[in-house]
């Protein structure tokens, strides 16, 4: 019996849920090592920062599939990591983090999709006991009015021109067209815009899948 094998006779399951405690081996607290031999093609192991209960949690989520996944990609260096909020992403778990040699791969999934996303902090006037009572009409409300979601897309519409702006001049492109006011930039990391951005870098398939969704949070995060 291969030791690949010998691994995979001490999952068990419940239903389809792993039951990780069989898989990873607890090197310190809050530490836990997944096996090299875990999944065949892993490059390296993974290596879980999280409590017992945490562990536990993870039985209902792929995140740690994910982190074995990861483990296989060319030029991984040493291990591939799982952060205490880990939790399954596009391929690449959310909370997974890898290094990578230069001669390796670059994971957009490992890099964030969302960098820079559509997550603000508004402050209101609004006391808990003003929110509390309404807070599930007030949610519903904004999930109507705000759209949000995967391939989701709103009331805004630019030409595929007026895109090349959006590309280039980011907050700037907004507060010029009276979608945002002049402040709005100074609270934006790099003003939101990049001083160095090439539309012309970006395929035309990826801009005309943003086009409809231009104004909405995608699957980023209302706060």
């Amino acid at each position: 019996m291969t030791d690949q094998q010998s691994a995979s006779l001490t999952i068990r399951m419940r239903g389809q849920r792993v039951v990780w405690r069989d898989v990873l081996q607890k090197r310190a607290d809050f530490r836990w090592l997944l096996p090299q031999t875990y999944k065949a093609g892993m490059r390296v192991p993974g290596l879980v920062f999280a409590s017992d209960e945490l562990v536990d949690e993870m039985a209902d989520d792929d995140a740690l599939q994910q982190i074995a996944n990861v483990a296989m990609l060319p030029g991984i260096v040493r291990y591939s990591l799982a952060m205490p909020d880990v939790h399954s992403g596009y391929g690449f778990p959310i909370g997974g983090v890898a290094a990578m040699r230069l001669n390796g791969v670059i994971s957009p999934g490992g890099v964030g999709y969302d960098i820079n996303c559509g997550t603000r902090v508004l402050t209101t006037t609004l006391t808990l006991q003003d929110v509390e009572p309404v807070k599930k009409r007030l949610i519903d409300q904004l999930f109507r009015d705000i759209p949000a979601g995967v391939g989701e897309s709103g009331q805004l519409r630019v030409s595929p021109e007026q895109m090349e702006h959006v590309l280039t001049d980011g907050a700037r492109w907004a507060i010029e067209n009276e979608y945002g006011r002049s402040e709005d930039a100074d609270v934006i990391e790099s003003g939101g815009c990049l001083p160095d951005a090439d539309p012309s870098l970006v395929s035309q398939h990826a801009k005309s899948r943003g086009l409809a969704q231009l104004g909405t949070l995608g699957s980023g995060t209302i706060s």
